[in-house]
């Protein structure tokens, strides 16, 4: 399970930390099959309303083909000082 830094915009995570991962994807608790229905996965999806705007760290697996980020926990997120200066740091702006 790895750690993932970033701000939710849009209800979706922007991974900006680590950094070759820097993309946006969407939370789910499902752990991923080898194949599984989209509509399913979504159906676990993690809603990120009240973390909007905000800098979270949540743990996961993502994997290659992109999109969602597994098995995923938000484990802390910082408040309106936090997350501008994550924003400062990582240039998303």
């Amino acid at each position: 399970m790895d750690k993932f830094l970033g701000i939710v915009q849009d209800g979706r995570f922007m991974i900006l930390s680590p950094r070759p991962q820097c993309c946006t994807v969407r939370l789910t608790r499902i752990v991923k099959p080898a194949s599984i229905a989209d509509d399913l996965v979504a159906s676990h999806e993690i809603d990120l309303a009240e973390y909007e705007g905000r800098a979270i760290m949540a743990t996961g697996v993502l994997p290659e083909r992109k999109g969602w980020l597994y098995e995923a926990n938000v484990i802390d997120q910082a408040g309106p000082i936090l997350t501008e200066l994550v924003k400062e740091t990582f240039g998303s702006r």
